[in-house]
């Protein structure tokens, strides 16, 4: 009886560490969560989608080739974004020609990410460089 309690234990710890283990992988892997925290603070989706050109702009070796991904990530955030009750407007103004510069000099990508919400306008501008 004893030994069939201690496996019931040892087997419960070792479920509980590999669902907490899925959960972190998963966690990792999504791009842009759109679940109840954004619904309810458009700061968080603001700072997200920062964050992804941010790393959009580092990972990719070609001006453009980023030009490409930008148009899609705006492609799918217009398509995902009002689903959340959130109008999202992002601006940018890429010159490739500062493609390799880094700070000081001037930067390839100048965004700017409006954000209508519930009842709350977010804005914000950034400029981003590739290196």
């Amino acid at each position: 009886m004893v030994k069939k309690a201690q496996m019931f234990i040892i087997t419960t710890i070792f479920l509980i560490g590999l669902v907490f283990s899925v959960q972190q992988l998963m966690f990792q892997y999504t791009a842009l969560d759109l679940s109840a925290p954004f619904r309810e603070n458009n700061i968080y989706l603001l700072q997200n989608t920062k964050n992804i050109i941010n790393n959009t702009i580092r990972t990719t070796p070609y001006c453009p080739d980023f030009m490409t991904k930008m148009r899609e990530l705006k492609d799918f955030l217009d398509k995902r974004i009002p689903r959340g009750g959130y109008s999202l407007s992002i601006g940018y103004r890429l010159n490739c020609t500062y493609w390799n510069n880094s700070p000081p000099n001037p930067p390839p990508l100048n965004l700017t990410i409006y954000i209508i919400g519930k009842n709350v306008e977010t804005s914000s501008g950034v400029d981003l460089y590739h290196q």
